[in-house]
């Protein structure tokens, strides 16, 4: 019998590309503010839409692990 793995646990790589992900967009908002080109520079677009892949790869990673964590504690 193998013991149950916490809720933080199952959550920690999907919080880690939460974060990563605000810092990334936090990054490309500091950019925007300063020069206000969004569209212009090929950085930018790198900046938002990677941060915005590893925003969403976050969230899923979590809603999937509060979804498991959900079904294993109301079978028991």
């Amino acid at each position: 019998m193998t013991p149950s793995t916490s809720l933080l646990h199952r959550c920690a790589l999907g919080l880690w590309f939460l974060g990563l992900g605000f810092l990334g967009l936090l990054r490309w908002w500091m950019r925007y503010s300063r020069d206000a080109q969004v569209f212009a520079d090929a950085v930018m677009h790198a900046w938002l839409w990677g941060s915005l892949g590893l925003t969403a790869i976050g969230a899923i990673w979590v809603a999937r692990a509060f979804a498991a964590h959900r079904r294993h504690r109301d079978a028991r």
